[in-house]
């Protein structure tokens, strides 16, 4: 490890909540992909660890350590005998969070911070990212301003609504990332005076160079992939009811579901009850490139993601899912739910109101029976995909922005 700057980059922390580990953040290995092949150095650090699932490649690249052990103990107290004073004031910005709740959290990710803090100064890091502006935030601003390092946060939508400290964070990063318009104004709102507005970059693919094949004309079968957690704010329950309608409606659709999560006992009961269980496959957790060599199998007509607000508030940014489908030649059917409407409206997308399963039935007897219009949108949205989401412009313009001195927008979100 080294400290200058390279010739084309610099050295990296990319601070998250499990990757390399875990199964919902594959949408960081584009980036990091992106990144390595511009010369830049490049280290993942989780904030914890799962089953291993998407990185294993990274491996080498990943400083881990648990939350809470003896040698993040240790290097706390160390760090935290460099500098007493600035360790207690921090410790008291943490534990004023809005919540006990976040107060809790904070606290509890406030020693691997000062551990981090010394692993990047030894290490000769020039930069720190941060995937998620929530807990892994609070560690990853702590280690950046213990270690004296400038730092930036790309914020996604749960992480905005838990307010956790947002007006602190932002103050002093070199930039805070929105992934769509909607998650920039609620930032924004949170933002302390005088502090530089948001920028919009999206969530950016690896397009593939040549799109799925599509199968033309009427078709008997609609098969269609959807690839989420299998959680509220997804809304398979109106998918798996949209089954059975469209079914109803003349329309027979086989469907793949890519995910796990704490509603799959209850989908399996729904697809039972509806006697549509027959035209589901469960396929539970699946490593990213699997996903994508079936998105481009041609095993699909369509990818299918009928998002909603969930119960507690929580909806979505740009689902990465809907990205790379788009981008792989695949017609999308779904809502307008929180960004979505910037990947897939103008008619990039075919979609639906949330909570819909009539409507939900009615696009997908459409997209069964007109070939056409599955070959338009699926034209249309790997056009949208490849101006506006494609991996190396815009990972072109997150580079530039980590270089760059911070400077207020007044007027755009827009980088």
């Amino acid at each position: 490890m080294t400290s200058h700057l390279r010739d084309s980059g610099m050295k990296i922390a990319y601070l998250s909540k499990e990757m390399p580990f875990g199964a919902t953040e594959a949408f960081i290995l584009p980036e990091v992909a992106d990144h390595l092949a511009a010369g830049w150095d490049v280290w993942l650090v989780p904030l914890s660890r799962a089953s291993m699932v998407h990185g294993q490649h990274l491996l080498d690249r990943t400083l881990a350590a648990p939350v809470i052990s003896a040698g993040v103990l240790g290097g706390a107290l160390a760090e935290a005998a460099r500098r007493p004073w600035r360790t207690m004031r921090t410790l008291l910005t943490v534990m004023r969070a809005p919540s006990p709740t976040l107060a809790l959290r904070n606290v509890a990710v406030f020693p691997k911070g000062l551990w981090l803090a010394r692993q990047l100064r030894r290490h000769g890091f020039d930069h720190v990212h941060i995937h998620w502006i929530a807990a892994p935030a609070t560690m990853g601003v702590v280690a950046a301003r213990m270690a004296g390092l400038p730092y930036s946060i790309t914020a996604h939508r749960y992480d905005i609504a838990q307010r956790n400290l947002i007006g602190w964070k932002a103050e002093g990063a070199r930039f805070v990332r929105a992934i769509d318009e909607p998650g920039a104004s609620e930032l924004a709102a949170q933002f302390r005076p005088g502090t530089p507005a948001p920028r919009v970059l999206h969530m950016g693919v690896t397009v593939p160079p040549i799109p799925a094949e599509p199968r033309p004309g009427a078709l008997p079968e609609l098969r269609i992939a959807t690839a989420a957690r299998l959680v509220d704010k997804k809304g398979h329950l109106y998918l798996v009811e949209a089954l059975r309608l469209a079914r109803d409606r003349g329309q027979r659709v086989r469907l793949d579901v890519f995910g796990d999560g704490p509603l799959g006992p209850a989908l399996r009961e729904q697809a039972a009850r509806l006697d549509v269980a027959d035209q589901i496959e469960w396929h539970g957790v699946t490593a990213h490139d699997a996903l994508l060599k079936a998105l481009l199998s041609g095993r699909f007509d369509a990818s299918v993601l009928a998002s909603v607000t969930a119960a507690d508030g929580d909806k979505e940014g740009i689902p990465v899912f809907l990205i790379e489908s788009m981008g792989a030649g695949l017609p999308v059917l779904t809502t307008a739910n929180g960004g979505i409407a910037e990947l897939a409206g103008d008619g990039c997308g075919l979609m639906v109101p949330e909570r819909d399963a009539g409507a939900i039935a009615d696009a997908l007897v459409t997209l069964g029976r007109d070939g056409e219009l599955r070959s338009t949108l699926a034209s249309r949205g790997r056009e949208r995909v490849l101006s506006e989401f494609e991996i190396g412009a815009c990972m072109a313009q997150f580079r530039s922005l980590v270089h760059s001195d911070p400077s207020p927008a007044p007027h755009s979100y827009r980088s």
